[in-house]
């Protein structure tokens, strides 16, 4: 009976360290093994409309998925714009909060440079909302997108459509 008293201790310590390491091991966030698939690389080409300055845009994008930061996506991008008067350009750094690897809403903030045939480049803070949707087992995504981006104190909205396709995944 003595031998049982002075057991229990012991039998506590080891059933707590080994609670303990499990739920360490549950709460770990990032998984060593590596996976399977991860989120693509895309690279994509875009029309759009600049509905304040009823001018037309064409461009292209590049998709960076932030590996840590799962769910998160860094896309620059650059379109021109062309008023029949000369063709202005606007160059964007954009941080976007995706709805997943297959597509969904998604929302974000960027930062972008625009000439728009001023002596020097306009700075733009961006505002996006778009849906991402798959197009068939190739990895294709088109998507649509609202920007909101202010320049020189005022909002201009443009509606802008593309297609991207994976190049790799990491």
């Amino acid at each position: 009976m003595n031998t049982m008293n002075n057991s229990r201790p012991w039998v506590l310590a080891v059933c707590l360290l080994v609670l303990s390491v499990t739920m360490a091991q549950a709460e770990w966030p990032y998984n060593e093994r590596s996976r399977g698939r991860g989120t693509p690389v895309e690279i994509g080409v875009r029309v759009g409309h600049d509905y304040d300055g009823d001018t037309p845009s064409a461009g292209g994008q590049l998709r960076l998925p932030i590996p840590r930061l799962r769910g998160f996506v860094l896309v620059p991008s650059v379109d021109i714009y062309n008023d029949g008067t000369g063709a202005d350009w606007q160059a964007n750094v954009d941080l976007l909060m995706s709805g997943g690897p297959r597509g969904g809403i998604y929302a974000g903030l960027g930062y972008g440079w625009a000439e728009e045939g001023l002596e020097e480049r306009e700075r733009a803070i961006n505002q996006i909302l778009g849906l991402r949707i798959p197009l068939g087992d190739g990895g294709t995504r088109a998507y649509i997108e609202g920007r909101w981006t202010e320049l020189a104190r005022d909002n201009v909205f443009r509606l802008v459509g593309g297609l991207n396709i994976p190049l790799f995944r990491y």
